[in-house]
């Protein structure tokens, strides 16, 4: 049997396995939900919706074909077994993707079986040479949809087309009524909408609360789940990079820039250790501060609204991700694993490879001589200047004047609002929190360096 699986490559253009496969006869294409991934690992409610809503889609897709899209529960290894022993022989196809982020590839070793893999190939890639091969590999054709998906005509009774049997699987976190649609068609009006007006104002609105959730591309979901393939963003892209001015060519050429150091983190990203220094100014665990920070009742504006805004949406900008990041891990001054845990069961858009790269150079992982500590409320000044995404999420403060909005506790009626007070003195933590931390690195280096003869100690004071 011909088995085509789907993990997060949830569309049918641009999809070889699914092509290949179909040219050969029968076609099982299949996605199999493990309990394991789902409920052992940073994925959520929110993630399963969306995944739902792109096999629906999927569903019908193949079926217009001639096809039929299967479902099954189990974990991967079971499922290939039993189908092992009802066909007596499976080759299977699938997005190396999918390959390297499962077991599969070992349990198609153990059985003797065959497999088929598809897409970048960067085995022993230098980083310098990566550029140029993921630049080749984009070039290359889309792949047609099949014309005609052959249905098996045996099915195992572990299978089953009916997606609403998932709909009752309970998982971690929440679902979300006003965050993006998952699903091909949703991914291509996204991608259409973005290549014809919204990308106007990419760059100067990228690190605006509220604009850069229309003038980013907000392709970063599907791409995560597999809706639409970079090469039909990028070829899509270059095309209309044909029939634009200069300005519009320098608001492609960045965001293309960015659809690059993604593919490129996720295939080089690496697990640092915390930096000495970092380690030494952590404070002990305060639940009442993290309980604080994750339902947006610091009493810090704009953090506030960060907060809620993922929670309802599931998507910030890049700028909002490092400040929230920023605050807990070293304004705060608290380990990172917890907060990075529950921002992933937010994100939409969670990629492990990605999220954990930047949490982790945001909490000080790495280029530990380099960490920053964000004022939250100079940010809001600087970002959101008439605090028109605060007063968005955090209304308690629509009536407050804009000059009060990212401090309203100097409002002269704040003790009338429905609004916390500030939890911390932001500004003064991260200055303590600075002074330490160079008080470490300081330290050490002067533990390093070789004393020359005569030299004797001197005692500073910091004032």
């Amino acid at each position: 049997m011909n088995l085509v699986l789907f993990q997060r490559d949830i569309r049918i253009f641009d999809h070889q396995p699914l092509a290949e496969a179909a040219k050969i006869g029968e076609v099982l294409p299949l996605y199999v939900v493990e309990p394991s991934v789902w409920s052992e690992t940073e994925l959520s409610a929110r993630h399963f919706q969306f995944v739902l809503e792109s096999l629906e889609e999927l569903s019908v897709q193949i079926q217009e074909l001639g096809g039929e899209l299967f479902f099954a529960f189990s974990e991967m290894e079971a499922v290939l077994s039993e189908l092992l022993n009802k066909y007596g022989s499976l080759t299977l196809f699938a997005h190396s993707q999918t390959i390297l982020r499962s077991r599969i590839s070992q349990w198609v070793d153990e059985n003797n079986q065959k497999l088929f893999t598809y897409g970048m190939e960067f085995e022993n890639v230098s980083e310098k040479g990566f550029k140029s091969r993921w630049t080749d590999n984009l070039k290359k054709p889309i792949i047609d949809v099949p014309k005609r998906i052959q249905k098996p005509t045996c099915i195992p009774e572990l299978l089953f087309t009916d997606i609403k049997r998932f709909r009752n699987f309970k998982m971690n976190g929440s679902k979300i009524r006003f965050g993006q649609q998952g699903g091909e068609i949703k991914a291509i009006e996204t991608l259409e909408s973005f290549l014809e007006n919204r990308f106007a104002n990419y760059i100067i609105n990228h690190n605006k609360p509220l604009p850069s959730s229309l003038s980013s591309s907000r392709l970063s979901a599907y791409l995560t789940w597999g809706n639409i393939s970079e090469r039909m963003i990028y070829q899509k892209t270059i095309e209309r990079l044909q029939t634009c001015s200069d300005e519009e060519k320098r608001q492609f050429e960045e965001f293309l820039s960015k659809l690059y150091a993604r593919a490129k983190i996720i295939q080089f990203a690496k697990e640092y250790p915390v930096s000495a220094e970092m380690s030494a100014i952590k404070k002990t665990w305060n639940e009442e501060w993290y309980k604080r920070w994750s339902d947006g009742k610091t009493g810090i504006p704009i953090i506030d609204a960060a907060m809620r805004s993922v929670y309802k949406t599931g998507w910030l900008n890049f700028n909002l991700r490092a400040m929230v990041i920023s605050f807990i891990c070293n304004t705060l001054q608290l380990d990172c694993r917890k907060p990075s845990i529950a921002l992933a069961e937010l994100f939409l858009d969670y990629e492990p490879e990605i999220h954990n790269f930047y949490v982790q150079k945001q909490a000080g992982f790495f280029e530990q001589h380099k960490v920053k500590w964000i004022n939250p409320i100079k940010f809001g000044k600087q970002h959101d200047p008439d605090g028109a995404f605060i007063r968005r999420y955090v209304t308690e403060l629509n009536n407050v004047p804009a000059e009060f909005i990212h401090e309203p506790w100097l409002y002269p009626g704040f003790y009338k609002l429905e609004y916390q007070t500030p939890m911390v003195d932001a500004v003064k933590m991260n200055k303590n929190a600075k002074l330490q931390f160079e008080k470490k690195i300081n330290n050490e280096s002067a533990a390093l360096a070789p004393k020359k003869a005569g030299e004797t100690e001197q005692l500073s004071f910091d004032l």
